[in-house]
């Protein structure tokens, strides 16, 4: 039996929960969010590319094509 997942929503389920620890530590005074926010958007990009791929090369899987 194969289990199905989607993995765009495991991924933004992670990041909901990423987003709700760091603003959390930024309401505790642990951190400084604009400065955080600032500094790894970058990483936001770089995930969105990353998921793109991941489909792309999951439907190449599933239509069995090489391209």
């Amino acid at each position: 039996m194969s289990v199905l997942f989607n993995l765009e929503a495991l991924v933004l389920g992670i990041a909901l929960i990423a987003l709700g620890v760091v603003w959390m530590l930024a309401n505790l005074g642990h951190l400084d969010l604009l400065n955080t926010v600032h500094r790894w958007w970058p990483s936001v990009l770089v995930l969105w590319g990353a998921l793109a791929l991941a489909r792309s090369l999951a439907r190449r899987k599933l239509a069995g094509g090489s391209r």
